[in-house]
């Protein structure tokens, strides 16, 4: 499992956002079944986290919005590199021929 798009073998050598428009696309290749199966995988990750800010009353919630808006990428974007994985090569080429 991929943290972040600069550990993908098939991405080394590009520049961030190229990295990223590239597993953008290969997400965009996801059948219908499969980003059903990503977003829910997603929102059981962030369920409890979000029960848990609902429930605090006092201003300390601003820490907790800040730690989580710092974490959501954390938690999503590797869930996110998997699924793309098998489609990187496809959208690496189609991204190149553009």
């Amino acid at each position: 499992m991929y943290l972040t798009s600069r550990s993908i073998p098939e991405l080394s050598g590009l520049k961030y956002t190229q990295r990223a428009q590239i597993i953008r696309l290969a997400l965009s290749y996801l059948s219908v079944p499969e980003k059903t199966v990503l977003n829910l995988i997603k929102l059981l990750f962030l369920t409890p986290i979000f029960l848990i800010l609902a429930r605090i009353d006092s201003w300390e919630i601003l820490i907790y919005l800040l730690i989580t808006g710092i974490c959501y990428p954390l938690i999503t974007n590797p869930i996110s590199i998997y699924f793309a994985k098998k489609y990187i090569d496809k959208a690496k080429a189609e991204f190149l021929d553009r």
